[in-house]
């Protein structure tokens, strides 16, 4: 359902093409790989150095607590440029524990680490993310219901009134966890009367900081 405030009576021409877009739509198709299949809770310890780095940035990854021949890691919905997923990256045994750097993701967001021990078994646990922010993004308000960061955000924007908001399918090159981003479609106006030649629109993704965690402003695109 679309959620709606103030009237949509005269909207411009940008705006009526907006408003068309809020119809139900063809989601994108699920992501089949075999990670679907990880067993969840590990022994293992990971430890990430940051935890937390800008778009482009790399961190470091150590694992302990492991003995196996050989240890390989991959971020979770992780793409490149063209949108393909991140390939196994394996990591060198040093002083009696795994290291290695992790790839950069090409899209802002969280995402889980998953390791495979040897050849065939594969580990993860819902502490194990690493988070790709733009500075000052911990230091927004955070919310329990994901539609509520949209609302903040038109509110930090001179004279913002919300139109109309409606999550969005995410496009086929976005892998990131559902569980932790969500996508909006949003009309606003910028002046606090929403007339014909007023209402502009954008997506905004919210981001969840932990599978328990709150949600908060992630970023606002031109695009899906």
């Amino acid at each position: 359902m679309v959620r709606r405030r103030g009237t949509w009576t005269g909207i411009g021409l940008a705006a009526t093409c907006l408003l068309l877009a809020l119809v139900p739509a063809t989601m994108a198709s699920a992501d089949t790989s075999p990670l679907s299949d990880l067993t969840a809770g590990a022994s293992a310890r990971v430890g990430l150095r940051p935890s937390t780095v800008q778009l482009g940035q790399s961190a470091s990854i150590v694992v302990s607590h492991v003995r196996t021949r050989s240890v390989q890691v991959l971020l979770k919905g992780a793409t490149d440029d063209s949108g393909r997923q991140l390939q196994w990256r394996s990591l060198r045994l040093v002083d009696g524990a795994w290291r290695g750097t992790l790839p950069a993701p090409a899209l802002r967001g969280v995402y889980p680490v998953v390791l495979r021990i040897g050849e065939a078994r594969f580990i993860e646990s819902q502490r194990w993310l690493l988070r790709v922010y733009e500075p000052g993004t911990t230091a927004r308000p955070s919310f329990e219901d994901p539609v509520d960061v949209v609302d903040w955000w038109v509110s930090t924007i001179p004279g913002g009134t919300l139109v109309a908001v409606k999550e969005w399918p995410r496009p086929d090159f976005d892998h990131r966890d559902p569980d932790l981003h969500r996508l909006f479609v949003v009309a606003y106006s910028s002046t606090g009367d929403p007339a014909a030649d007023d209402v502009l629109g954008t997506f905004v993704t919210a981001v969840r900081d932990g599978y328990q965690g709150r949600w908060r402003f992630l970023e606002a695109t031109v695009e899906p």
